[in-house]
């Protein structure tokens, strides 16, 4: 089944004008900041024959939506009420209106990281891009760290795990039980 799928994944490519590979890694020129866990990137010719922008959505994190009418806004606001009240048994009543707050100030710490980087390594996992057609990847900093990381590390993301693509799982469940201990980004603005 697994091999099927990623034959698949890999007749899709072209389709979206990409030569990407599972488990491969990629330079990508950082083109702008979408939110928390969405980039665009543009990539060498050998990749994308087109010069285009792309959508590179991080794997293993998922960050607040920044836009009120998004549809994943109402269950994001249970999710972190329900993180809250198991981590730190306090309640919290959040809105759409607290989402977008999360979600901006996820974006502002994901520009921060990035300011400054124009060249960023895209490592691909099993499966390269999504049913939307943006490409799924893990963003390695010119200094070596994972941007995924930093941001789950650092408070502005809950994990998430979607298989195929769980090669830094245990990384980010252990990044994130951190910043939870730690009160750290947006944990902290909620229990204080």
């Amino acid at each position: 089944m697994r091999t099927f799928l990623v034959f698949l994944i890999l007749l899709s490519l072209p389709l979206f004008g990409l030569k990407l590979k599972p488990n491969h890694k990629y330079i990508c020129y950082v083109a702008s900041v979408s939110d928390g866990d969405t980039i665009h990137c543009r990539f060498t010719s050998e990749v994308s024959p087109n010069v285009k922008t792309y959508p590179v959505r991080l794997i293993g994190i998922d960050t607040p939506e920044t836009g009120e009418r998004k549809k994943n806004t109402p269950k994001q606001e249970r999710e972190f009420e329900e993180v809250v009240l198991k981590a730190y048994h306090q309640s919290v009543d959040l809105s759409r209106r607290d989402v977008v707050k999360m979600g901006l100030e996820a974006k502002a710490f994901t520009e921060k990281l990035l300011k400054n980087v124009y060249v960023v390594t895209l490592e691909t996992d099993i499966q390269p891009t999504d049913h939307y057609g943006r490409i799924l990847g893990y963003i390695w900093l010119p200094d070596g760290r994972l941007l995924n990381a930093e941001i789950i590390c650092n408070g502005y993301a809950l994990p998430l795990t979607v298989p195929p693509n769980v090669k830094y799982e245990k990384l980010f469940l252990k990044c994130f039980r951190k910043a939870l201990k730690e009160q750290k980004g947006l944990w902290g603005e909620l229990v204080n």
